[in-house]
């Protein structure tokens, strides 16, 4: 998650996720730490919506010193982060007065620039989910 951004405008980044369907799953080997942070994610968290850098991807990013990371997730709770599966869900980013917002449906996050969005698809998912649109303020994009 910490590294996704929008295919059309790389610059809005990180995206947030709103979750509508989830599963636990166990995992067989878990991953190794990043050895900058520490933690399974290098730049961003989602789950707490906080940075674990200052300037992320900018010429002076530095991770967070580590009694600051530590108030914002440990190692444990990502692993536990892992074990969940996002099976639906909207990612999405406000730019400018606009959400931009991408599928994640039957566990694949749908991501295509707007020149090659699946409207199939996306009208299947807000079949499955009929009041997220609204709840999010989902306009279609064009």
């Amino acid at each position: 998650m910490d590294i996704l951004a929008d295919p059309d405008d790389p610059d809005q980044w990180p995206l947030k996720l709103k979750i509508l369907k989830e599963e636990k799953r166990e995992i067989e080997k878990r991953p190794i730490p990043h050895e900058s942070t520490g933690l399974l994610c290098k730049f961003y968290c989602y789950r707490k919506d906080k940075y674990l850098v200052s300037d992320p991807l900018g010429k002076n990013e530095k991770v967070l010193p580590n009694e600051e990371l530590s108030k914002i997730v440990s190692l444990d709770e990502c692993y536990e982060c892992i074990k969940t599966e996002v099976l639906d869900g909207i990612l999405y980013h406000d730019n400018k007065g606009v959400r931009k917002w991408f599928i994640v449906f039957d566990g694949i996050a749908v991501m295509h620039g707007l020149e090659e969005r699946n409207t199939r698809v996306e009208n299947a998912f807000f079949r499955k989910y009929p009041d997220i649109r609204e709840e999010m303020k989902l306009r279609d994009l064009k």
